[in-house]
Protein backbone atom coordinates (compact mmCIF):
# COMPACT_ATOMS: atom_id res chain seq x y z
CA UNK A 1 0.00 0.00 0.00
CA UNK A 2 3.05 2.29 -0.13
CA UNK A 3 3.02 2.60 -3.88
CA UNK A 4 2.04 6.27 -4.14
CA UNK A 5 4.28 7.34 -1.26
CA UNK A 6 7.23 5.66 -2.96
CA UNK A 7 6.47 7.64 -6.10
CA UNK A 8 6.92 10.94 -4.30
CA UNK A 9 9.95 9.82 -2.33
CA UNK A 10 11.75 8.69 -5.48
CA UNK A 11 10.98 11.94 -7.28
CA UNK A 12 12.08 13.98 -4.25
CA UNK A 13 15.36 12.37 -3.30
CA UNK A 14 16.49 10.73 -6.54
CA UNK A 15 15.83 13.29 -9.25
CA UNK A 16 19.57 13.57 -9.87
CA UNK A 17 19.54 9.95 -10.99
CA UNK A 18 17.34 10.52 -14.06
CA UNK A 19 19.09 9.77 -17.32
CA UNK A 20 20.06 12.84 -19.27
CA UNK A 21 19.44 11.38 -22.72
CA UNK A 22 16.06 11.77 -24.42
CA UNK A 23 13.90 8.66 -24.29
CA UNK A 24 14.19 6.65 -27.53
CA UNK A 25 11.29 5.46 -29.65
CA UNK A 26 10.24 2.11 -28.18
CA UNK A 27 7.57 -0.53 -28.65
CA UNK A 28 5.59 1.22 -25.90
CA UNK A 29 6.04 4.91 -26.67
CA UNK A 30 6.53 7.32 -29.52
CA UNK A 31 7.53 10.97 -29.54
CA UNK A 32 6.88 13.34 -32.41
CA UNK A 33 7.95 16.87 -31.55
CA UNK A 34 6.46 17.41 -28.13
CA UNK A 35 3.64 14.88 -28.63
CA UNK A 36 4.12 11.85 -26.39
CA UNK A 37 2.08 8.71 -27.20
CA UNK A 38 1.94 5.68 -24.94
CA UNK A 39 1.10 2.84 -27.33
CA UNK A 40 0.50 0.19 -24.67
CA UNK A 41 -1.74 2.20 -22.35
CA UNK A 42 -3.45 4.21 -25.08
CA UNK A 43 -3.00 7.89 -24.36
CA UNK A 44 -1.17 10.87 -25.78
CA UNK A 45 -0.57 14.44 -24.68
CA UNK A 46 1.55 17.47 -25.52
CA UNK A 47 4.29 17.91 -22.95
CA UNK A 48 5.78 21.43 -22.55
CA UNK A 49 8.06 22.49 -25.40
CA UNK A 50 11.72 22.45 -24.53
CA UNK A 51 11.36 19.78 -21.83
CA UNK A 52 13.54 16.66 -21.87
CA UNK A 53 11.89 13.24 -21.98
CA UNK A 54 13.73 10.59 -19.99
CA UNK A 55 13.23 6.99 -19.07
CA UNK A 56 13.47 5.94 -15.45
CA UNK A 57 16.07 3.31 -14.66
CA UNK A 58 15.05 -0.25 -13.76
CA UNK A 59 14.80 0.45 -10.05
CA UNK A 60 12.54 3.44 -10.55
CA UNK A 61 10.35 1.65 -13.06
CA UNK A 62 9.67 -1.03 -10.45
CA UNK A 63 8.85 1.66 -7.92
CA UNK A 64 6.74 3.87 -10.12
CA UNK A 65 4.82 1.16 -11.92
CA UNK A 66 4.48 0.35 -15.58
CA UNK A 67 5.55 2.54 -18.47
CA UNK A 68 6.97 5.32 -16.33
CA UNK A 69 8.36 8.24 -18.25
CA UNK A 70 9.80 11.48 -16.90
CA UNK A 71 9.51 14.97 -18.36
CA UNK A 72 12.05 17.46 -16.97
CA UNK A 73 11.92 21.20 -17.37
CA UNK A 74 15.01 23.29 -17.95
CA UNK A 75 14.39 24.37 -14.39
CA UNK A 76 16.02 21.42 -12.58
CA UNK A 77 13.57 21.70 -9.69
CA UNK A 78 10.49 20.96 -11.84
CA UNK A 79 9.62 17.41 -12.94
CA UNK A 80 6.51 15.89 -14.50
CA UNK A 81 6.16 12.12 -14.61
CA UNK A 82 3.59 9.68 -15.96
CA UNK A 83 2.88 6.26 -14.48
CA UNK A 84 0.33 3.47 -14.43
CA UNK A 85 -0.77 0.81 -11.98
CA UNK A 86 -3.24 -2.04 -11.93
CA UNK A 87 -6.24 -1.59 -9.69
CA UNK A 88 -6.22 -4.29 -7.00
CA UNK A 89 -8.80 -7.03 -7.34
CA UNK A 90 -11.46 -6.98 -4.58
CA UNK A 91 -10.95 -9.52 -1.80
CA UNK A 92 -11.91 -10.13 1.78
CA UNK A 93 -9.28 -7.63 2.91
CA UNK A 94 -9.19 -5.30 -0.10
CA UNK A 95 -12.09 -2.93 -0.72
CA UNK A 96 -13.55 -2.33 -4.16
CA UNK A 97 -11.37 0.33 -5.77
CA UNK A 98 -12.97 1.50 -8.99
CA UNK A 99 -12.15 5.23 -9.12
CA UNK A 100 -9.08 7.38 -8.94
CA UNK A 101 -10.45 8.95 -5.75
CA UNK A 102 -10.61 5.61 -3.95
CA UNK A 103 -7.15 4.70 -5.19
CA UNK A 104 -5.73 7.94 -3.78
CA UNK A 105 -7.71 7.56 -0.59
CA UNK A 106 -6.12 4.28 0.44
CA UNK A 107 -2.70 5.98 0.39
CA UNK A 108 -3.53 9.25 2.12
CA UNK A 109 -2.96 8.11 5.71
CA UNK A 110 0.34 6.49 4.82
CA UNK A 111 1.60 9.73 3.34
CA UNK A 112 0.73 11.65 6.46
CA UNK A 113 2.96 9.28 8.44
CA UNK A 114 5.94 10.37 6.38
CA UNK A 115 7.56 13.74 6.00
CA UNK A 116 4.68 15.12 3.90
CA UNK A 117 1.46 16.83 4.72
CA UNK A 118 -1.65 16.57 2.60
CA UNK A 119 -3.05 19.91 1.49
CA UNK A 120 -6.79 19.85 1.01
CA UNK A 121 -9.01 16.97 0.02
CA UNK A 122 -9.00 14.67 -2.95
CA UNK A 123 -11.02 16.50 -5.58
CA UNK A 124 -12.18 15.87 -9.14
CA UNK A 125 -10.60 17.83 -11.97
CA UNK A 126 -11.10 17.77 -15.73
CA UNK A 127 -8.25 17.41 -18.17
CA UNK A 128 -9.15 17.06 -21.83
CA UNK A 129 -12.79 16.40 -20.81
CA UNK A 130 -11.69 13.35 -18.80
CA UNK A 131 -12.28 13.15 -15.06
CA UNK A 132 -9.16 12.87 -12.94
CA UNK A 133 -8.74 13.10 -9.18
CA UNK A 134 -6.13 15.38 -7.70
CA UNK A 135 -4.25 15.33 -4.41
CA UNK A 136 -1.79 18.03 -3.30
CA UNK A 137 0.85 17.80 -0.59
CA UNK A 138 4.15 19.36 0.49
CA UNK A 139 7.14 18.49 2.59
CA UNK A 140 6.90 19.44 6.27
CA UNK A 141 10.16 21.37 6.35
CA UNK A 142 9.80 25.08 5.63
CA UNK A 143 13.30 25.37 4.31
CA UNK A 144 13.64 24.20 0.69
CA UNK A 145 10.04 23.09 0.81
CA UNK A 146 8.95 20.79 -2.00
CA UNK A 147 5.43 20.85 -3.43
CA UNK A 148 4.00 17.76 -5.12
CA UNK A 149 0.74 16.90 -6.82
CA UNK A 150 -0.63 13.73 -8.32
CA UNK A 151 -3.64 13.39 -10.63
CA UNK A 152 -5.06 10.00 -11.58
CA UNK A 153 -7.86 8.50 -13.62
CA UNK A 154 -9.06 4.94 -14.23
CA UNK A 155 -9.13 3.27 -17.64
CA UNK A 156 -9.92 -0.45 -18.05
CA UNK A 157 -9.04 -1.38 -14.45
CA UNK A 158 -5.82 0.60 -14.64
CA UNK A 159 -4.69 3.79 -12.98
CA UNK A 160 -3.19 6.32 -15.37
CA UNK A 161 -1.45 9.01 -13.35
CA UNK A 162 0.70 12.11 -13.61
CA UNK A 163 2.76 13.62 -10.84
CA UNK A 164 4.59 16.92 -10.57
CA UNK A 165 7.34 17.99 -8.19
CA UNK A 166 8.44 21.58 -7.92
CA UNK A 167 9.53 24.45 -5.67
CA UNK A 168 6.27 26.37 -6.06
CA UNK A 169 2.59 25.62 -6.50
CA UNK A 170 2.47 27.96 -9.52
CA UNK A 171 5.10 25.87 -11.30
CA UNK A 172 3.12 22.73 -10.58
CA UNK A 173 -0.13 24.21 -11.95
CA UNK A 174 1.66 25.39 -15.06
CA UNK A 175 3.15 21.94 -15.69
CA UNK A 176 -0.24 20.27 -15.22
CA UNK A 177 -1.75 22.49 -17.93
CA UNK A 178 -0.11 20.18 -20.47
CA UNK A 179 -2.49 17.39 -19.45
CA UNK A 180 -5.34 19.45 -20.90
CA UNK A 181 -4.23 18.05 -24.26
CA UNK A 182 -4.60 14.42 -23.20
CA UNK A 183 -6.42 12.00 -25.48
CA UNK A 184 -7.21 8.35 -24.81
CA UNK A 185 -7.63 5.60 -27.41
CA UNK A 186 -8.17 1.84 -27.39
CA UNK A 187 -4.52 0.82 -27.48
CA UNK A 188 -5.17 -2.90 -27.77
CA UNK A 189 -7.59 -2.63 -30.67
CA UNK A 190 -5.44 -0.03 -32.43
CA UNK A 191 -2.45 -2.39 -32.34
CA UNK A 192 -4.61 -5.33 -33.44
CA UNK A 193 -6.16 -3.37 -36.30
CA UNK A 194 -2.68 -2.53 -37.56
CA UNK A 195 -1.96 -6.28 -37.80
CA UNK A 196 -5.25 -6.88 -39.61
CA UNK A 197 -4.68 -4.07 -42.12
CA UNK A 198 -1.12 -5.13 -42.96
CA UNK A 199 -0.80 -6.90 -46.32
CA UNK A 200 2.81 -7.99 -46.65
CA UNK A 201 3.87 -11.00 -44.52
CA UNK A 202 6.99 -9.22 -43.22
CA UNK A 203 4.85 -6.29 -42.04
CA UNK A 204 2.31 -8.63 -40.43
CA UNK A 205 5.12 -10.39 -38.56
CA UNK A 206 6.63 -7.13 -37.32
CA UNK A 207 3.30 -5.73 -36.11
CA UNK A 208 2.09 -9.09 -34.77
CA UNK A 209 5.20 -9.62 -32.64
CA UNK A 210 4.85 -6.06 -31.35
CA UNK A 211 1.21 -6.73 -30.40
CA UNK A 212 2.11 -9.91 -28.51
CA UNK A 213 4.91 -8.11 -26.65
CA UNK A 214 2.54 -5.33 -25.55
CA UNK A 215 -0.61 -7.38 -24.93
CA UNK A 216 0.39 -11.00 -24.24
CA UNK A 217 -2.81 -11.76 -22.32
CA UNK A 218 -5.19 -10.14 -24.81
CA UNK A 219 -8.26 -12.04 -26.01
CA UNK A 220 -7.15 -11.00 -29.49
CA UNK A 221 -3.81 -12.79 -29.17
CA UNK A 222 -5.32 -15.94 -30.70
CA UNK A 223 -6.08 -14.15 -33.96
CA UNK A 224 -2.66 -12.52 -34.02
CA UNK A 225 -0.94 -15.90 -33.61
CA UNK A 226 -3.10 -17.21 -36.45
CA UNK A 227 -2.17 -14.31 -38.72
CA UNK A 228 1.48 -14.82 -37.87
CA UNK A 229 1.25 -18.52 -38.71
CA UNK A 230 -0.17 -17.76 -42.14
CA UNK A 231 2.47 -15.09 -42.76
CA UNK A 232 5.27 -17.49 -41.84
CA UNK A 233 3.69 -20.04 -44.18
CA UNK A 234 3.96 -17.49 -47.00
CA UNK A 235 7.66 -17.09 -46.19
CA UNK A 236 8.21 -20.88 -45.97
CA UNK A 237 9.31 -20.52 -42.35
CA UNK A 238 8.23 -23.93 -41.10
CA UNK A 239 9.43 -23.59 -37.49
CA UNK A 240 7.59 -20.33 -36.79
CA UNK A 241 4.52 -21.48 -38.70
CA UNK A 242 4.23 -24.50 -36.42
CA UNK A 243 4.90 -22.46 -33.27
CA UNK A 244 2.21 -19.87 -33.94
CA UNK A 245 -0.19 -22.40 -35.43
CA UNK A 246 -0.05 -24.62 -32.35
CA UNK A 247 -0.29 -21.55 -30.11
CA UNK A 248 -3.51 -20.65 -31.94
CA UNK A 249 -4.97 -24.06 -31.23
CA UNK A 250 -3.84 -23.90 -27.60
CA UNK A 251 -5.69 -20.60 -27.12
CA UNK A 252 -8.70 -21.51 -29.26
CA UNK A 253 -9.15 -25.27 -29.60
CA UNK A 254 -12.25 -24.97 -31.80
CA UNK A 255 -10.54 -22.86 -34.48
CA UNK A 256 -11.26 -24.68 -37.76
CA UNK A 257 -8.91 -22.80 -40.08
CA UNK A 258 -5.40 -23.27 -38.73
CA UNK A 259 -5.41 -27.07 -38.60
CA UNK A 260 -5.46 -27.50 -42.42
CA UNK A 261 -2.58 -25.03 -42.63
CA UNK A 262 -0.58 -27.00 -40.08
CA UNK A 263 -1.53 -30.26 -41.79
CA UNK A 264 -0.06 -28.98 -45.07
CA UNK A 265 3.11 -27.89 -43.32
CA UNK A 266 3.57 -31.26 -41.63
CA UNK A 267 2.88 -33.08 -44.91
CA UNK A 268 5.48 -31.00 -46.75
CA UNK A 269 8.00 -31.84 -44.02
CA UNK A 270 7.21 -35.55 -44.22
CA UNK A 271 5.57 -35.73 -40.76
CA UNK A 272 2.78 -37.75 -42.31
CA UNK A 273 0.90 -38.96 -39.24
CA UNK A 274 0.78 -35.46 -37.77
CA UNK A 275 -0.45 -34.13 -41.09
CA UNK A 276 -3.26 -36.69 -41.26
CA UNK A 277 -4.30 -36.11 -37.63
CA UNK A 278 -4.51 -32.32 -38.05
CA UNK A 279 -6.32 -32.67 -41.40
CA UNK A 280 -8.94 -35.06 -40.01
CA UNK A 281 -9.59 -32.83 -37.00
CA UNK A 282 -9.76 -29.75 -39.22
CA UNK A 283 -12.32 -31.35 -41.52
CA UNK A 284 -14.40 -32.43 -38.53
CA UNK A 285 -14.55 -28.86 -37.27
CA UNK A 286 -15.27 -27.44 -40.72
CA UNK A 287 -18.23 -29.80 -41.07
CA UNK A 288 -19.79 -28.77 -37.77
CA UNK A 289 -19.14 -25.03 -37.61
CA UNK A 290 -21.98 -22.71 -38.61
CA UNK A 291 -21.68 -19.60 -40.72
CA UNK A 292 -21.44 -16.46 -38.56
CA UNK A 293 -24.44 -14.20 -39.10
CA UNK A 294 -22.27 -11.23 -40.07
CA UNK A 295 -20.18 -13.09 -42.66
CA UNK A 296 -21.34 -12.94 -46.31
CA UNK A 297 -22.08 -16.29 -47.97
CA UNK A 298 -19.39 -15.80 -50.60
CA UNK A 299 -16.66 -15.17 -48.04
CA UNK A 300 -17.86 -17.99 -45.82
CA UNK A 301 -17.86 -20.52 -48.68
CA UNK A 302 -14.42 -19.36 -49.83
CA UNK A 303 -12.94 -19.78 -46.34
CA UNK A 304 -14.62 -23.14 -45.76
CA UNK A 305 -13.63 -24.53 -49.15
CA UNK A 306 -10.06 -23.31 -48.68
CA UNK A 307 -9.85 -25.25 -45.42
CA UNK A 308 -11.45 -28.34 -46.95
CA UNK A 309 -9.09 -28.19 -49.94
CA UNK A 310 -5.98 -27.75 -47.79
CA UNK A 311 -6.94 -30.52 -45.34
CA UNK A 312 -7.61 -33.01 -48.13
CA UNK A 313 -4.46 -31.98 -49.99
CA UNK A 314 -2.43 -32.53 -46.82
CA UNK A 315 -3.82 -36.05 -46.46
CA UNK A 316 -3.25 -36.77 -50.13
CA UNK A 317 0.36 -35.62 -49.89
CA UNK A 318 0.91 -37.51 -46.62
CA UNK A 319 -0.32 -40.79 -48.14
CA UNK A 320 1.75 -40.17 -51.25
CA UNK A 321 4.86 -39.77 -49.11
CA UNK A 322 3.90 -42.82 -47.07
CA UNK A 323 3.85 -44.81 -50.29
CA UNK A 324 7.48 -43.92 -50.96
CA UNK A 325 8.54 -45.79 -47.85
CA UNK A 326 6.33 -48.79 -48.44
CA UNK A 327 7.99 -52.13 -49.11
CA UNK A 328 6.14 -54.04 -51.81
CA UNK A 329 2.94 -53.04 -53.57
CA UNK A 330 1.87 -49.48 -52.68
CA UNK A 331 -1.24 -49.38 -54.88
CA UNK A 332 -3.69 -49.13 -51.96
CA UNK A 333 -1.85 -46.19 -50.40
CA UNK A 334 -1.50 -44.42 -53.76
CA UNK A 335 -5.21 -44.80 -54.44
CA UNK A 336 -5.88 -43.33 -51.00
CA UNK A 337 -3.72 -40.37 -51.97
CA UNK A 338 -5.71 -39.93 -55.19
CA UNK A 339 -8.98 -40.00 -53.22
CA UNK A 340 -7.94 -37.05 -51.04
CA UNK A 341 -6.26 -35.06 -53.81
CA UNK A 342 -9.43 -35.27 -55.89
CA UNK A 343 -11.45 -34.03 -52.91
CA UNK A 344 -9.04 -31.10 -52.64
CA UNK A 345 -9.64 -30.24 -56.31
CA UNK A 346 -13.39 -30.59 -55.86
CA UNK A 347 -13.22 -27.91 -53.17
CA UNK A 348 -10.85 -25.75 -55.23
CA UNK A 349 -10.83 -26.45 -58.99
CA UNK A 350 -7.77 -24.21 -59.42
CA UNK A 351 -5.57 -25.99 -56.85
CA UNK A 352 -2.50 -26.42 -59.06
CA UNK A 353 -0.38 -28.22 -56.44
CA UNK A 354 -3.10 -30.86 -56.07
CA UNK A 355 -3.18 -31.44 -59.83
CA UNK A 356 0.61 -31.74 -59.87
CA UNK A 357 0.62 -34.30 -57.04
CA UNK A 358 -2.12 -36.23 -58.84
CA UNK A 359 0.01 -36.28 -61.96
CA UNK A 360 2.90 -37.75 -60.03
CA UNK A 361 0.65 -40.28 -58.25
CA UNK A 362 -0.79 -41.54 -61.55
CA UNK A 363 2.75 -41.80 -62.92
CA UNK A 364 3.59 -44.09 -59.98
CA UNK A 365 0.56 -46.19 -60.92
CA UNK A 366 1.65 -46.30 -64.58
CA UNK A 367 -1.54 -44.55 -65.70
CA UNK A 368 0.09 -42.26 -68.24
CA UNK A 369 -3.02 -40.64 -69.72
CA UNK A 370 -4.31 -39.54 -66.33
CA UNK A 371 -0.85 -38.33 -65.37
CA UNK A 372 -0.66 -36.26 -68.58
CA UNK A 373 -4.15 -34.89 -67.96
CA UNK A 374 -3.28 -33.63 -64.48
CA UNK A 375 0.11 -32.25 -65.46
CA UNK A 376 -1.59 -30.35 -68.28
CA UNK A 377 -4.13 -28.91 -65.83
CA UNK A 378 -1.26 -27.82 -63.60
CA UNK A 379 0.40 -26.07 -66.52
CA UNK A 380 -2.89 -24.50 -67.61
CA UNK A 381 -3.33 -22.77 -64.26
CA UNK A 382 0.11 -21.21 -64.78
CA UNK A 383 0.99 -21.17 -61.10
CA UNK A 384 4.14 -21.97 -59.19
CA UNK A 385 4.21 -25.60 -60.39
CA UNK A 386 3.53 -24.81 -64.08
CA UNK A 387 7.13 -25.12 -65.29
CA UNK A 388 7.68 -28.42 -63.48
CA UNK A 389 4.44 -29.73 -64.95
CA UNK A 390 5.53 -28.80 -68.49
CA UNK A 391 8.80 -30.64 -67.96
CA UNK A 392 6.92 -33.74 -66.82
CA UNK A 393 4.62 -33.49 -69.84
CA UNK A 394 7.61 -33.33 -72.16
CA UNK A 395 9.13 -36.40 -70.49
CA UNK A 396 5.91 -38.41 -70.76
CA UNK A 397 5.30 -37.41 -74.37
CA UNK A 398 8.86 -38.45 -75.24
CA UNK A 399 8.47 -41.76 -73.40
CA UNK A 400 5.16 -42.49 -75.17
CA UNK A 401 6.62 -41.28 -78.50
CA UNK A 402 3.92 -38.65 -78.89
CA UNK A 403 4.41 -35.39 -80.73
CA UNK A 404 5.17 -32.70 -78.08
CA UNK A 405 3.72 -30.09 -80.44
CA UNK A 406 0.32 -31.21 -79.18
CA UNK A 407 1.05 -30.15 -75.58
CA UNK A 408 -0.13 -26.49 -75.92
CA UNK A 409 -3.45 -27.53 -77.49
CA UNK A 410 -4.08 -30.21 -74.89
CA UNK A 411 -3.20 -27.76 -72.12
CA UNK A 412 -5.77 -25.28 -73.47
CA UNK A 413 -8.41 -28.01 -73.46
CA UNK A 414 -7.66 -28.70 -69.80
CA UNK A 415 -7.91 -25.00 -69.03
CA UNK A 416 -11.45 -25.07 -70.48
CA UNK A 417 -12.20 -28.01 -68.18
CA UNK A 418 -10.93 -26.06 -65.14
CA UNK A 419 -12.90 -22.97 -66.14
CA UNK A 420 -16.03 -25.11 -66.38
CA UNK A 421 -15.51 -26.51 -62.88
CA UNK A 422 -14.87 -22.98 -61.57
CA UNK A 423 -18.12 -21.81 -63.19
CA UNK A 424 -20.01 -24.63 -61.47
CA UNK A 425 -18.62 -23.49 -58.11
CA UNK A 426 -19.65 -19.92 -58.87
CA UNK A 427 -23.19 -21.05 -59.74
CA UNK A 428 -23.43 -22.91 -56.42
CA UNK A 429 -22.36 -19.78 -54.54
CA UNK A 430 -24.88 -17.64 -56.39
CA UNK A 431 -27.60 -20.13 -55.53
CA UNK A 432 -26.67 -19.99 -51.85
CA UNK A 433 -26.63 -16.19 -51.98
CA UNK A 434 -30.11 -16.14 -53.50
CA UNK A 435 -31.42 -18.58 -50.89
CA UNK A 436 -30.02 -16.39 -48.11
CA UNK A 437 -31.47 -13.25 -49.70
CA UNK A 438 -34.93 -14.86 -49.90
CA UNK A 439 -34.68 -16.04 -46.30
CA UNK A 440 -33.79 -12.55 -45.08
CA UNK A 441 -36.62 -11.06 -47.13
CA UNK A 442 -39.10 -13.50 -45.59
CA UNK A 443 -37.91 -12.55 -42.11
CA UNK A 444 -38.24 -8.86 -42.94
CA UNK A 445 -41.75 -9.35 -44.37
CA UNK A 446 -42.77 -11.21 -41.24
CA UNK A 447 -41.52 -8.39 -39.02
CA UNK A 448 -43.36 -5.76 -41.10
CA UNK A 449 -46.60 -7.74 -41.27
CA UNK A 450 -49.30 -5.89 -39.27
CA UNK A 451 -50.70 -7.78 -36.31
CA UNK A 452 -54.30 -8.95 -36.76
CA UNK A 453 -56.70 -7.55 -34.16
CA UNK A 454 -57.94 -10.19 -31.78
CA UNK A 455 -61.66 -10.97 -31.52
CA UNK A 456 -63.32 -9.17 -28.59
CA UNK A 457 -64.05 -12.48 -26.83
CA UNK A 458 -60.36 -13.49 -26.99
CA UNK A 459 -59.29 -10.06 -25.70
CA UNK A 460 -61.68 -10.42 -22.77
CA UNK A 461 -60.32 -13.87 -21.93
CA UNK A 462 -56.78 -12.52 -21.93
CA UNK A 463 -57.75 -9.83 -19.40
CA UNK A 464 -58.57 -12.54 -16.94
Amino acid sequence: MRYLLSVFLVITVASVLWLSAAVPQTEESQIEGNLYTNIRLGFSFLFPSGWDVQQADDRDINTLGDSTVVFKARNPDLTLFAFSANLPAPSATTPVIDTGAKWLGIHEEEMEEQNFEVRGNIRPVLYGNFEFYRLNFRSRERRDRIYQTVVVTTIDRKIIGFGVRGKSEDDIDEALESIESIKFFDAEFTAYDAVVQATEPEEVIQLGKKFLDLFPDSDLATFVHKRLAISYQQLNDYENLVFHGEKTIELRPDDPDIRPTLAMAFAEQGENNKAIDYAVEGLRLLETIEKPADTPIRRWVALRDRGVADANYAQGLAYLKKSLGTVGDSTVILNRSIEYLEKAIEADPRFDAAYFRLGYTYTRLNEADKAIENYARTAAIDGIAAQLALEQLQTLYDFLKRDPAGIPQFTQEQLAYIDGKTAEKEAQIQLLEEEERMKLQQQLDLQLQPQQPQPPQQQQQQQY
